[in-house]
């Protein structure tokens, strides 16, 4: 039996106001969710009042030496986060690719949204200090 529900709906962060309602844009379906995904992938600890511990904490890591564990622990931190506080979203798959020469840190995430018609979706997201 397959879940659908109503369509899902969040206001955009860039706070640009719609021209027609001259409200905040909204963003619906996939790209509410991916923005969600991106914000807590983005957001270290302690940056979010009442609520120390959201986010992945991604950036704290990024003056740390790469290693093969270091890696590891990229990867858990991003599926623990979105995992946690992203409840529209399973199977959560990371890639992280360092270019040590750059000091950037590119992640590729995947994830099976819940709740529309299945669909996988994925984001890139890029850490330079």
């Amino acid at each position: 039996m397959a879940l659908f529900s109503k369509s899902f709906k969040d206001f955009s962060l860039t706070f640009e106001k719609n021209a027609v309602t001259n409200d905040v844009l909204s963003l619906r379906n996939e790209a509410a969710i991916k923005e969600s995904v991106k914000n807590i992938v983005q957001y270290n600890f302690y940056e979010k009042p009442f609520d120390p511990f959201f986010g992945g904490n991604i950036i704290g890591l990024l003056f740390e030496n790469f290693t093969p564990t270091m890696e590891m622990e990229i990867k858990m931190r991003i599926e623990q986060s979105i995992e946690i506080h992203e409840p529209r979203v399973t199977a959560v798959t990371v890639d992280v690719d360092m270019e040590e020469d750059r000091n950037e840190l590119n992640c590729s995430i995947q994830y099976l949204i819940l709740g529309l018609s299945p669909k996988f979706d994925s984001i890139e997201v890029a850490f330079k200090p």
